[in-house]
């Protein structure tokens, strides 16, 4: 399988190192073309729970150098999604995939107006990284990837993507309510990311001191208010 993601931040150096120890054609599409020439050259350098490694990567900032593809994984932060998406629509053939890794609400949406509904899948991952230098990450934790189709279906493609990460060492396994899971994410991010943020606390802080203990539990009731709303299950 030919694989591109888009976006060498931490989450993506992550993923195209773990799945440069595969036998399948991976790729890393940048927007900055000094960036994809150091990790073209010096590759992907990983340390931490996964041990202190080294991966070689194919990387360009010229959509049109990889050709078309089987799989597209979007790495890049939300605000960034349409721009991406406009990039990488070249390496788009008929039966490609494109799978969203990121945060947030609507990227799938954004996704599948560019390049049709059908070819996305929603996902969730606990992997935690932090991007240290350009192509430079610490592998911080390990936890499930959750993928899916917005229509529950579950195709020959979902199966081969799940097949081809666990063997990458990525554990993923496939949902038919993707859409819940995004959201249950969505509503942990709520309550810690911009009170971490704006107190500049460790996310464990929050729950110590009695103000932001209050604004977390009061963000995360008004999330879930707007998603039973919009009758998402959890």
């Amino acid at each position: 399988m030919k694989i591109v993601i888009v976006g060498p931040g931490a989450m993506g150096c992550l993923f195209a190192g773990f799945l440069s120890k595969t036998q399948q054609d991976i790729w890393l599409l940048d927007k900055n073309r000094e960036r994809a020439e150091k990790l073209n050259q010096e590759g992907i350098v990983v340390e931490g729970i996964s041990g202190d490694w080294r991966a070689k990567v194919k990387a360009t900032h010229i959509p049109e150098e990889i050709g078309p593809v089987d799989l597209i994984i979007v790495c890049v932060k939300s605000y960034d999604t349409k721009e991406a998406i406009l990039r990488a629509k070249i390496l788009v053939q008929e039966n490609t995939s494109v799978l969203t890794l990121q945060n947030g609400i609507g990227n799938i949406e954004i996704i599948g107006e560019i390049v049709g509904q059908e070819r996305v899948i929603g996902g969730v991952t606990n992997q935690g990284a932090t991007l240290l230098d350009t192509g430079h990450i610490r592998h911080a934790g390990r936890g499930d990837t959750v993928i899916g189709r917005v229509d529950g279906k579950i195709t020959v493609g979902l199966r081969s993507i799940r097949e081809i990460f666990n063997k990458a060492g990525i554990e993923t396994r496939i949902s038919r309510d993707i859409r819940g899971l995004l959201w249950s994410k969505l509503i942990i991010n709520v309550g810690i990311n911009a009170l971490t943020a704006i107190t500049r606390l460790n996310n464990g802080r929050l729950i110590e001191l009695e103000g932001t203990r209050k604004i977390l539990r009061e963000a995360v009731t008004e999330a879930i208010r707007v998603a039973k709303r919009k009758k998402i299950k959890f």
